[in-house]
């Protein structure tokens, strides 16, 4: 029986007599305030889902007929503070989701789910510790993301060798692992993101040999791992993103021969890695804002993208040259760069730092450069002939800028000068007419004229196009100024926006299918303009109406703005 998204259903029929009922699913039943106790003695009942009846306080006792019962999802039950003991009559089920806001505490009686495989409990952030699990030796999924209140684990739940998939992401409150971690020698993937509390990983993790993925990300009062995980010769994926407090990784990490990606960004104390080691299989190395870090890693001649952009690396190696795999390298940019050569070649990503005055015109020689990145300099007042192999151009925040090169004729893919106010008239120009594949954003109160169809208020213009009948694609590039619903402040960095663009065929009342459909705009500002294009298929209309829409309640389009490239047949 499925009854999921009844919202006004208040309680339910009488199931007694439903003795040969498998499934109920009551998924979204939002007004449903009790289940009956009926439901408690369903013997052949295989399948209860209660996941987001937000008002059910309490759940009927559970008879010792309810053997059959394998799957029981209680995610988003709000009002749920306790289980009664009698779940545990339940003793096959396999699958419990028990992602309860409010839920204080398990009943003892979960010792008896011997067959239970999946547990997730994740959201039970009101959860502050777990009962015995001695017993749960087939469980392979353990679901504890979100449970801020959890202070330690059993250490009964080294005894679930059976244990796979172990997430603990976002347990602020979790100070340590048991060392009987140890013990669940099957566990592939460890997720402890954002366990800023978490002080140490014990020793007993050298043990986990079939660990493939281990994420400490945002564990900021960790300060270093045990030598032992140079034993998990499995890893694969090791992320430490965020430990601010990390000064070190142990020489054993030299072990880690099938260590595929290394992630170390925004690890502000780390200064050097371990030398003298060779991780063979290491693709990616993330050393992102790591602003302690000096000296120039080579930890692995395979590596093939290396983002070393936010350090205080100030010499590149000769050897890098034999790195014949490495396709994407992020350097900061230092003002004795251009001596090392042998790495303008290679560079693909180059960020200034806020102090920077002068982009040297060397800069159009670095022959792979992707991306630039200019964000908040200040003090910079132009730009200089940039190399053609560029796409991504962030200088959000040059307030002094002033001049471009405007002989760049490649498309780009994202120009970002929001907040560059000093911009003159001809780099406007610029930004505005260049090819650009995703999206471009410049102060500017009102749609150019540059864009031929434009609409000074409201989200929506008409277009007529050849009288001729048009059976072809259309590529166009719109321009949108996003005003604020309210009076808040004008801009909000933080967030993004998506945008919505409906064309209709007016011909026939039929919507025109077109690509991409969805824009995301960034950073979300007054007085800006958003450019941005799209190619529509199928185009067999003289006329044709755009209709802009932002999926959110606080941004509307104050203008927009249209010009059309339409292909000769």
């Amino acid at each position: 029986m499925d009854l999921s998204y009844s919202i006004s259903l208040k309680e339910l029929p009488d199931l007694s007599t439903a003795t040969n009922l498998e499934e109920l699913i009551l998924k979204y039943c939002v007004s449903l305030v009790k289940v009956p106790s009926c439901v408690g003695k369903l013997g052949k009942l295989q399948v209860l889902c209660l996941h987001g009846c937000t008002s059910i306080l309490e759940l009927p006792s559970f008879t010792k007929n309810v053997t059959g019962l394998q799957s029981l999802d209680l995610n988003e039950c709000s009002s749920l503070v306790e289980l009664p003991s009698s779940i545990g009559n339940a003793i096959n089920l396999q699958n419990l989701d028990l992602g309860c806001l409010r839920l204080l505490k398990l009943p003892l009686s979960i010792v008896k789910f011997t067959n239970l495989k999946k547990f997730i409990l994740n959201g039970c952030s009101s959860l502050v510790e777990l009962p015995f699990m001695g017993n749960a030796t087939n469980l392979q999924n353990l679901d504890l993301g979100n449970c801020s209140s959890l202070v330690e684990l059993p250490s009964s739940i080294g005894n679930a060798i059976n244990l796979q998939n172990l997430d603990l992401s976002n347990c602020s409150s979790l100070v340590k692992l048991p060392s009987f971690i140890g013990n669940a020698t099957n566990l592939e993937i460890l997720d402890l993101r954002k366990c800023s509390s978490l002080v140490e990983i014990p020793t007993s993790i050298g043990h986990v040999t079939n660990l493939w993925r281990l994420d400490l990300s945002g564990c900021s009062s960790l300060v270093e791992l045990p030598s032992s995980i140079g034993n998990i010769t499995n890893l694969q994926e090791l992320n430490l993103c965020n430990c601010s407090n990390l000064v070190k990784l142990p020489s054993s990490i030299g072990n880690l021969h099938l260590l595929f990606t290394l992630s170390l960004a925004r690890c502000q104390k780390l200064e050097a890695l371990p030398s003298n080691i060779n991780l063979k299989s290491l693709e990616r190395l993330d050393l992102t804002d790591c602003s302690q870090f000096k000296s120039f890693p080579e930890i692995s001649t395979n590596i093939e993208c290396l983002y070393l952009d936010g350090t205080a690396v100030e010499e590149v190696p000769s050897s890098i040259k034999s790195w014949s795999r490495l396709t994407v390298l992020h350097m900061s940019y230092f003002e004795k760069l251009k001596e090392f050569s042998h790495v303008l070649d290679i560079i693909t990503w180059l960020e200034f730092g806020e102090d920077i005055q002068e982009v040297a015109p060397w800069i159009k020689e670095i022959s792979r450069l992707h991306g630039l990145r200019l964000y908040k300099c200040r003090k910079l007042l132009s730009l200089p002939q940039l190399p053609e192999s560029l796409s991504i151009i962030n200088a959000e925040g040059c307030e002094s800028l002033e001049t471009l090169d405007c002989s760049y004729n490649n498309p780009l893919s994202l120009l970002n000068f929001a907040k560059c106010f000093k911009l003159n008239q001809e780099a406007r120009d610029f930004i505005i007419q260049i090819p650009t594949s995703n999206d471009a954003v410049l102060p500017g109160a009102e749609v150019p004229a540059y864009f031929t169809h434009r609409a000074t208020t409201g989200a929506s213009l008409t277009i007529k196009l050849n009288e001729r009948p048009i059976s072809t694609s259309m590529r166009f590039k719109a321009c949108i100024v996003l005003i604020k619903c309210d009076n808040d402040e004008a801009g909000d960095d933080g967030s993004s926006l998506m945008v919505h663009v409906d064309i209709m065929d007016k011909q026939n009342g039929l919507s025109v299918p077109y690509s991409p459909g969805i824009y995301t705009i960034y950073p979300l500002l007054t007085e800006h303009l958003y450019i941005f294009q799209g190619e529509a298929e199928e185009v067999t209309s003289t006329e044709l109406m755009f209709e802009f829409e932002t999926m959110s309640n606080k941004w509307d389009i104050g203008e927009c703005g249209i010009i059309l490239e339409v292909p000769s047949s």
